[in-house]
Protein backbone atom coordinates (compact mmCIF):
# COMPACT_ATOMS: atom_id res chain seq x y z
CA UNK A 1 0.00 0.00 0.00
CA UNK A 2 1.14 3.52 -0.81
CA UNK A 3 0.43 6.10 1.92
CA UNK A 4 0.22 9.80 1.04
CA UNK A 5 -0.22 12.32 3.87
CA UNK A 6 -0.92 16.01 3.29
CA UNK A 7 -0.54 18.60 6.07
CA UNK A 8 -2.45 21.81 5.40
CA UNK A 9 -4.91 24.19 7.04
CA UNK A 10 -8.51 24.85 6.10
CA UNK A 11 -9.21 26.86 2.93
CA UNK A 12 -5.68 26.24 1.67
CA UNK A 13 -6.85 24.61 -1.56
CA UNK A 14 -5.67 21.17 -0.48
CA UNK A 15 -8.96 19.48 -1.40
CA UNK A 16 -8.69 20.68 -5.00
CA UNK A 17 -5.03 19.63 -5.01
CA UNK A 18 -5.86 16.10 -3.83
CA UNK A 19 -8.67 15.88 -6.41
CA UNK A 20 -6.08 16.81 -9.04
CA UNK A 21 -3.60 14.25 -7.70
CA UNK A 22 -6.25 11.49 -7.81
CA UNK A 23 -7.24 12.61 -11.32
CA UNK A 24 -3.66 12.08 -12.47
CA UNK A 25 -3.37 8.72 -10.70
CA UNK A 26 -6.62 7.49 -12.30
CA UNK A 27 -6.21 9.45 -15.53
CA UNK A 28 -9.76 10.70 -15.07
CA UNK A 29 -10.67 14.40 -14.88
CA UNK A 30 -12.64 14.66 -11.62
CA UNK A 31 -14.58 17.92 -11.65
CA UNK A 32 -16.73 17.12 -8.61
CA UNK A 33 -15.43 17.29 -5.06
CA UNK A 34 -14.17 13.83 -4.06
CA UNK A 35 -14.09 14.48 -0.31
CA UNK A 36 -17.87 14.38 0.19
CA UNK A 37 -17.37 12.05 3.15
CA UNK A 38 -14.65 11.63 5.75
CA UNK A 39 -13.87 8.23 4.21
CA UNK A 40 -14.23 8.04 0.46
CA UNK A 41 -13.13 5.16 -1.76
CA UNK A 42 -12.45 6.18 -5.34
CA UNK A 43 -12.30 3.19 -7.69
CA UNK A 44 -10.06 3.21 -10.73
CA UNK A 45 -6.79 1.75 -12.02
CA UNK A 46 -5.79 1.95 -8.36
CA UNK A 47 -8.29 1.77 -5.52
CA UNK A 48 -7.81 4.92 -3.46
CA UNK A 49 -9.11 5.64 0.04
CA UNK A 50 -9.15 9.32 0.99
CA UNK A 51 -9.52 10.07 4.70
CA UNK A 52 -10.39 13.72 5.19
CA UNK A 53 -9.51 15.47 8.48
CA UNK A 54 -7.53 12.45 9.59
CA UNK A 55 -6.29 14.28 12.70
CA UNK A 56 -9.80 14.00 14.17
CA UNK A 57 -10.49 10.43 13.14
CA UNK A 58 -7.32 8.51 13.97
CA UNK A 59 -8.93 5.60 15.80
CA UNK A 60 -11.78 5.36 13.29
CA UNK A 61 -9.25 5.39 10.44
CA UNK A 62 -7.22 2.56 11.97
CA UNK A 63 -10.38 0.53 12.56
CA UNK A 64 -11.70 1.22 9.05
CA UNK A 65 -8.50 0.04 7.34
CA UNK A 66 -8.22 -3.03 9.57
CA UNK A 67 -11.77 -4.12 8.80
CA UNK A 68 -12.04 -3.38 5.09
CA UNK A 69 -10.10 -4.43 1.99
CA UNK A 70 -6.87 -2.45 1.99
CA UNK A 71 -6.67 0.22 -0.73
CA UNK A 72 -3.80 0.44 -3.18
CA UNK A 73 -3.33 4.06 -2.16
CA UNK A 74 -4.29 5.64 1.16
CA UNK A 75 -4.49 9.44 1.15
CA UNK A 76 -4.91 11.19 4.50
CA UNK A 77 -5.32 14.96 4.75
CA UNK A 78 -4.98 16.99 7.95
CA UNK A 79 -6.27 20.54 8.39
CA UNK A 80 -7.31 21.43 11.95
CA UNK A 81 -5.32 22.88 14.86
CA UNK A 82 -5.91 20.09 17.36
CA UNK A 83 -3.78 19.13 20.34
CA UNK A 84 -2.07 16.48 18.18
CA UNK A 85 -1.32 18.68 15.17
CA UNK A 86 -0.19 21.66 17.26
CA UNK A 87 2.31 19.49 19.10
CA UNK A 88 3.44 17.96 15.78
CA UNK A 89 2.53 20.36 12.92
CA UNK A 90 3.69 17.92 10.25
CA UNK A 91 1.45 15.29 11.76
CA UNK A 92 1.45 11.65 10.70
CA UNK A 93 -0.49 8.72 12.07
CA UNK A 94 1.90 6.26 10.45
CA UNK A 95 4.15 4.33 12.84
CA UNK A 96 6.76 1.63 12.26
CA UNK A 97 4.25 -0.97 13.43
CA UNK A 98 1.61 0.29 11.00
CA UNK A 99 4.11 0.25 8.14
CA UNK A 100 4.59 -3.48 8.70
CA UNK A 101 0.94 -4.21 9.43
CA UNK A 102 -0.30 -2.40 6.32
CA UNK A 103 2.62 -3.52 4.14
CA UNK A 104 3.45 0.08 3.23
CA UNK A 105 5.67 0.09 0.15
CA UNK A 106 5.93 3.88 -0.16
CA UNK A 107 5.24 6.77 2.20
CA UNK A 108 4.89 10.29 0.80
CA UNK A 109 4.30 13.17 3.20
CA UNK A 110 4.31 16.89 2.45
CA UNK A 111 2.78 20.21 3.43
CA UNK A 112 0.53 22.21 1.13
CA UNK A 113 0.67 25.94 1.80
CA UNK A 114 -1.28 28.80 0.27
CA UNK A 115 -0.32 32.49 0.18
CA UNK A 116 -0.81 33.69 3.76
CA UNK A 117 -3.17 36.58 3.07
CA UNK A 118 -5.26 34.69 0.52
CA UNK A 119 -5.60 31.72 2.87
CA UNK A 120 -6.66 33.76 5.89
CA UNK A 121 -8.98 35.93 3.82
CA UNK A 122 -10.77 32.76 2.71
CA UNK A 123 -10.83 31.47 6.28
CA UNK A 124 -12.49 34.64 7.49
CA UNK A 125 -15.38 34.33 5.01
CA UNK A 126 -16.49 30.89 6.12
CA UNK A 127 -19.62 31.04 8.21
CA UNK A 128 -18.23 28.95 11.05
CA UNK A 129 -14.97 30.93 11.05
CA UNK A 130 -16.36 34.43 10.50
CA UNK A 131 -15.34 35.35 14.06
CA UNK A 132 -11.67 35.13 13.04
CA UNK A 133 -11.26 38.87 12.68
CA UNK A 134 -13.77 39.77 15.40
CA UNK A 135 -13.06 41.83 18.51
CA UNK A 136 -13.75 38.75 20.65
CA UNK A 137 -11.05 36.83 18.82
CA UNK A 138 -8.69 39.75 19.26
CA UNK A 139 -8.83 39.45 23.03
CA UNK A 140 -9.21 35.68 23.31
CA UNK A 141 -6.31 33.92 25.03
CA UNK A 142 -4.88 31.15 22.86
CA UNK A 143 -7.36 32.13 20.15
CA UNK A 144 -8.27 29.85 17.27
CA UNK A 145 -6.82 32.42 14.87
CA UNK A 146 -3.44 32.28 16.60
CA UNK A 147 -3.53 28.49 16.57
CA UNK A 148 -4.13 28.50 12.84
CA UNK A 149 -1.29 30.98 12.35
CA UNK A 150 1.08 28.79 14.37
CA UNK A 151 0.15 25.72 12.31
CA UNK A 152 0.55 27.73 9.12
CA UNK A 153 4.03 28.95 10.13
CA UNK A 154 5.28 25.47 10.87
CA UNK A 155 3.96 24.09 7.59
CA UNK A 156 5.39 26.97 5.58
CA UNK A 157 8.76 26.47 7.30
CA UNK A 158 8.63 22.79 6.34
CA UNK A 159 7.81 23.70 2.74
CA UNK A 160 10.50 26.35 2.35
CA UNK A 161 13.34 24.79 4.31
CA UNK A 162 13.10 21.10 3.42
CA UNK A 163 11.43 21.15 0.01
CA UNK A 164 8.82 18.76 1.38
CA UNK A 165 5.93 20.91 0.33
CA UNK A 166 3.78 22.37 -2.40
CA UNK A 167 2.86 26.05 -2.83
CA UNK A 168 -0.81 26.14 -3.83
CA UNK A 169 -0.58 29.47 -5.67
CA UNK A 170 2.26 28.23 -7.91
CA UNK A 171 0.53 24.92 -8.50
CA UNK A 172 -2.71 26.55 -9.65
CA UNK A 173 -1.02 29.17 -11.87
CA UNK A 174 2.20 27.65 -13.21
CA UNK A 175 1.87 24.65 -15.56
CA UNK A 176 5.58 23.85 -15.37
CA UNK A 177 5.48 23.77 -11.57
CA UNK A 178 2.32 21.60 -11.58
CA UNK A 179 4.04 19.14 -13.90
CA UNK A 180 7.15 19.03 -11.68
CA UNK A 181 4.99 18.35 -8.62
CA UNK A 182 3.10 15.57 -10.40
CA UNK A 183 6.31 13.89 -11.54
CA UNK A 184 7.83 14.19 -8.08
CA UNK A 185 4.82 12.77 -6.22
CA UNK A 186 3.51 10.01 -8.51
CA UNK A 187 6.12 9.71 -11.25
CA UNK A 188 3.71 10.76 -14.01
CA UNK A 189 3.43 13.98 -16.04
CA UNK A 190 0.46 16.20 -15.29
CA UNK A 191 -2.56 15.77 -17.60
CA UNK A 192 -4.99 18.35 -16.20
CA UNK A 193 -5.13 22.09 -15.55
CA UNK A 194 -5.49 22.51 -11.77
CA UNK A 195 -8.12 25.25 -12.16
CA UNK A 196 -10.40 22.78 -13.97
CA UNK A 197 -10.35 20.19 -11.17
CA UNK A 198 -13.08 20.23 -8.52
CA UNK A 199 -12.61 20.99 -4.87
CA UNK A 200 -14.53 22.32 -1.88
CA UNK A 201 -17.01 25.06 -2.80
CA UNK A 202 -15.49 28.53 -3.05
CA UNK A 203 -15.67 30.75 0.04
CA UNK A 204 -16.72 33.53 -2.34
CA UNK A 205 -19.52 31.58 -4.03
CA UNK A 206 -17.83 31.69 -7.42
CA UNK A 207 -19.23 29.06 -9.74
CA UNK A 208 -16.41 29.43 -12.27
CA UNK A 209 -13.02 29.82 -10.62
CA UNK A 210 -10.42 32.06 -12.23
CA UNK A 211 -6.72 31.97 -11.38
CA UNK A 212 -6.47 35.76 -11.11
CA UNK A 213 -9.34 35.85 -8.61
CA UNK A 214 -7.85 33.03 -6.53
CA UNK A 215 -4.57 34.90 -6.25
CA UNK A 216 -6.26 38.11 -5.10
CA UNK A 217 -8.64 36.90 -2.39
CA UNK A 218 -6.89 39.18 0.08
CA UNK A 219 -8.22 42.22 -1.81
CA UNK A 220 -11.78 41.20 -0.92
CA UNK A 221 -11.04 41.49 2.80
CA UNK A 222 -10.81 44.44 5.19
CA UNK A 223 -7.95 43.64 7.52
CA UNK A 224 -8.31 44.82 11.13
CA UNK A 225 -5.35 46.97 12.14
CA UNK A 226 -4.91 44.97 15.34
CA UNK A 227 -4.41 41.83 13.24
CA UNK A 228 -1.90 43.49 10.91
CA UNK A 229 -0.03 44.76 13.97
CA UNK A 230 0.00 41.28 15.44
CA UNK A 231 1.27 39.78 12.20
CA UNK A 232 3.98 42.46 11.97
CA UNK A 233 5.13 41.74 15.51
CA UNK A 234 5.67 38.03 14.75
CA UNK A 235 9.21 38.14 13.35
CA UNK A 236 9.22 34.49 12.36
CA UNK A 237 5.97 34.86 10.41
CA UNK A 238 7.17 38.06 8.72
CA UNK A 239 10.41 36.38 7.63
CA UNK A 240 8.60 33.32 6.28
CA UNK A 241 6.07 35.44 4.37
CA UNK A 242 8.92 37.44 2.84
CA UNK A 243 10.91 34.31 2.00
CA UNK A 244 7.85 32.81 0.26
CA UNK A 245 7.12 36.02 -1.63
CA UNK A 246 3.72 36.46 0.01
CA UNK A 247 4.27 40.13 0.96
CA UNK A 248 1.36 42.47 0.24
CA UNK A 249 1.50 46.27 -0.05
CA UNK A 250 -2.12 46.93 -1.00
CA UNK A 251 -4.05 45.51 1.95
CA UNK A 252 -7.20 47.40 2.88
CA UNK A 253 -6.75 48.06 6.59
CA UNK A 254 -9.55 49.18 8.86
CA UNK A 255 -8.87 50.98 12.10
CA UNK A 256 -9.58 49.19 15.38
Amino acid sequence: MIVIEINAIRRSGHHAFINWLISNIHEVKYQENLCKWKFNTIQGNKNILWVNEGEQFKDITLNHIDNNPKPDVLIISYESPTKSTLSKPNYSLLTDNLRLKWDVTEHIQFSLVRDFYNNFASLSTKEDLSYFFSNEERHAPNSMLMRYIYLYKMQLKQTLNTFKGVIYDKWVSDEVYANEVCLKLIGKPNKYRPIEIGGTHSSYNEEQLQVDSLLKRYQKTKWPKWLIDRISSDNELVELIEQAGFNKHDLEIQEN
